[in-house]
């Protein structure tokens, strides 16, 4: 059973901000045994029962700030600009951590010396807010910073492109087989004009923002915005493996049906999409000086937006063709209902070419 996008999406940033801390406290940790080790001063006894607090800490921290940024931050601050973001979300880390470290530290001591009866709340406070205090907190706003930045990075160009671009995968150009899909908004011409530019581009925003996570939990990559559509891509193996190419178009279809209300109540509109879905092999890697980009060059882009630009002309919301068909497995087939279009002649191309449309059996 898939689990919703929301969920999963919530899941990967809940992740990733828990592995952030338990690394940075690693890493403090780290920093003060080396230090101790050098001055023989040791600020840390350097045993397991240490490096099991160590981690504890990082878990406990890094799950609060987790679900207090993905529950309530991140849905305050992502309509801000990418420094203002910044600064709010490090600073709202870097208060969140430190109160649950006081707090935990706090409970800690208590349990360990409530029996001695020699705990006390105002001496912890006290220890608490000298020492390395000042450390620590700059030290987590550190962690705030590298942590929001890692985000906010992979946010404006994609969690698959940003690791690709760290590892540097495209830097030398090959040749790699993927599916693409061109989706397209009807009518988005007439529609532009009668809304106005900046109607038209809060629609456009509205509809990206809603079918996002779509595409990530179908383990597909935004390859490009082009003015109303947006391209999709998968490797082969992702957008073949149960249908996950298809299965995305037809939830994006889902999801905007779903919020077919609150578009009509906006714009007095409701966004209706086109497909054209093709596979081949193309030449991937990284064009440019100042601003570096992963592209993919070949027949096989090209003959995808032309197999888009058939829908209206054959009345079809989505198209594809017969060797993508061919690549599905056929026990999966049989959830859909596939109908044959034609051998058709496409715009710039020379050998014809074997559509089909494809829909769900309800």
């Amino acid at each position: 059973m898939r689990l919703a996008p929301d969920i999963v999406r919530n899941l990967k940033s809940t992740m990733r901000i828990i592995f952030g801390f338990l690394v940075a406290f690693y890493i403090y940790l780290a920093f003060f045994t080396v230090l101790g080790h050098v001055y023989e001063e040791f600020y840390y006894p350097n045993n397991v029962f240490i490096f099991i607090r160590f981690t504890v800490i990082g878990l406990v921290v890094g799950t609060v700030v987790a679900v207090a940024d993905v529950f309530f931050f991140w849905k305050i601050i992502r309509s801000l600009n990418f420094l203002l973001t910044l600064f709010v979300g490090t600073v709202s880390y870097m208060i969140l951590s430190l109160t649950v470290l006081l707090l935990f530290v706090t409970l800690e001591e208590s349990l360990l010396l409530l029996d001695s009866g020699s705990f006390s709340f105002e001496s912890r406070l006290k220890t608490f807010f000298s020492g390395e205090f000042f450390i620590l907190m700059l030290y987590l706003a550190v962690v705030g910073i590298v942590i929001n930045s890692f985000r906010l990075a992979i946010q404006r160009v994609g969690e698959k492109n940003f690791w690709n671009a760290v590892l540097g995968r495209y830097h030398v150009a090959h040749e790699e087989e993927r599916v693409f899909m061109f989706l397209d908004l009807y009518s988005s011409t007439a529609l532009a004009e009668s809304m106005g530019h900046e109607r038209y581009h809060n629609l456009l925003n509205d509809v990206f923002n809603d079918i996002a996570d779509l595409i990530t939990v179908y383990d597909g990559e935004v390859y490009q915005y082009v003015g109303d559509s947006v391209v999709v891509t998968w490797n082969v193996q992702d957008g073949t493996r149960q249908m996950n190419c298809i299965r995305c178009f037809f939830d994006i279809l889902k999801r905007i049906e779903k919020s077919a209300g609150r578009y009509e109540e906006q714009y007095q509109y409701v966004p209706q999409f086109k497909a054209g879905l093709h596979v081949g092999e193309v030449t991937a890697g990284e064009v440019g000086g100042e601003k570096r980009e992963i592209v993919f060059h070949g027949d096989t882009v090209n003959t995808a937006a032309r197999i888009q630009g058939k829908c209206d002309q054959l009345g079809e919301k989505i198209l594809l063709s017969e060797e993508l068909l061919f690549l599905f497995p056929v026990r999966l087939l049989k959830n859909f209902r596939t109908r044959f279009k034609g051998t058709i002649a496409l715009r710039g191309r020379v050998s014809k070419i074997s559509l089909y449309t494809i829909s769900e059996v309800r």
